[in-house]
């Protein structure tokens, strides 16, 4: 009869154990996804709406807002200049992800919507 209580009680500190193991563990996560959010921003010099997300200090996402084709050409200057910006010093290395524009000076058909610029912004040393 004693041995039956053990064999529960031991189930039961192991359940009681995983329960604290699992809310810690959801705890840190949702730490972590709190720190990891966009924050959206708006440079008056260049006219841009964009989302910045800071992974850590030399490692961000930029996502410039789409806007009309022909504020393309500030939209990339500003890419240019704020990853410098962030990197402080040392060199941008750019990964553009997705909403590359196609330029065309006098375009024959109507230009689809585009989507938004995803670019990947690390800081490299010299």
């Amino acid at each position: 009869m004693h041995r039956v209580y053990q064999d529960k009680l031991a189930a039961f500190t192991m359940t009681l154990k995983q329960f604290l193991m699992i809310i810690t563990l959801t705890a840190g996560t949702s730490a972590l996804a709190k720190d990891i959010t966009p924050e959206k921003l708006y440079d008056f010099d260049h006219k841009v709406h964009y989302e910045q997300t800071k992974y850590n200090n030399g490692h961000y996402l930029l996502q410039v807002k789409s806007d009309s084709y022909e504020h393309f050409l500030q939209q990339s200057v500003f890419l240019l200049r704020h990853s410098a910006k962030l990197c402080q010093g040392r060199n941008p290395q750019l990964t553009i992800l997705k909403g590359i524009q196609h330029f065309d000076r006098l375009p024959s058909t109507p230009r689809p919507y585009q989507s938004d610029l995803h670019v990947e912004v690390k800081c490299v040393n010299k």
